[in-house]
């Protein structure tokens, strides 16, 4: 990874630290740690579990390509948001299952079917847990595809939230079904261009599936502190339309 990109998963963290006014532990979620297996491999898994009001079917929660090193913050910050709305979120630690702990872009390619894999899994796992017929996918940049891969192979998958990631272009015809997608991106992304959000949205209308789409004028691949709070409001109003 290139001192560029550092400095770029490094405003992400600093950004989601900056911008939280509230302590770690809330009141309204309980927090904790399980595990489950995929390949072998034993699968960390944040828990975040609203203690009162309505509640909702599980979402997951996926990070980026820097891992939970750099990405954890923010994707916590999300699966927080998410549980003060009665969602029992799960964030999943992907990449325990090929042991990394960040990723270039040249080593995505050869892991990607085995966290897909996970994915898998953790769907297996939350479904389970969460005794609901469908589940959500919230993905950021690598999450992103991720979430979209699982929910174009998965029925189970009810409902997916992607910020900043894509759908590869080589495989974009190949997608014959989508649950409901909520589409997050920066007009200035120089890592995943917004033109990959604009092909993600035709690939939605070919297959008539319900969508929105929220695209930040002047906002790159790191989203700033306001609009990452907009993108976890945007992001628990969809799940909790779809995911009823």
């Amino acid at each position: 990874m290139s001192p560029a990109h550092w400095v770029g998963w490094l405003a992400f963290a600093i950004a989601s630290v900056a911008g939280s006014s509230s302590p770690p532990e809330q009141n309204s979620v309980r927090e904790s740690k399980t595990s489950f297996v995929s390949g072998g491999k034993k699968i960390t898994a944040e828990v975040f579990t609203p203690s009162t009001g309505e509640k909702f079917p599980g979402v997951i929660v996926l990070h980026g390509a820097a891992g939970m090193l750099m990405d954890g913050p923010a994707v916590r910050r999300f699966a927080r948001a998410l549980a003060e709305n009665g969602f029992e979120s799960f964030v999943v630690h992907y990449f325990d299952r090929t042991g990394t702990m960040f990723t270039r872009a040249s080593e995505i390619g050869k892991n990607f079917e085995n966290w897909r894999d996970c994915v898998n899994d953790a769907v297996d796992f939350v479904k389970a847990r969460a005794e609901s017929s469908g589940v959500g996918v919230f993905g950021y940049s690598l999450g992103g595809y991720l979430a979209l891969a699982q929910g174009a192979h998965d029925p189970r998958v009810g409902a997916v939230v992607e910020l900043a990631g894509a759908i590869e272009k080589n495989h974009v015809y190949l997608v014959k079904r989508l649950p409901p997608v909520l589409i997050l991106h920066g007009d200035q992304d120089r890592r995943v261009p917004v033109e990959n959000a604009y092909a993600l949205e035709k690939i939605l209308q070919r297959l008539s599936v319900a969508y929105e789409a929220k695209i930040y004028e002047g906002e790159g691949h790191v989203l700033s502190t306001a609009f990452q709070r907009d993108a976890a409001d945007r992001a628990v109003h969809f799940f909790q339309r779809y995911l009823r």
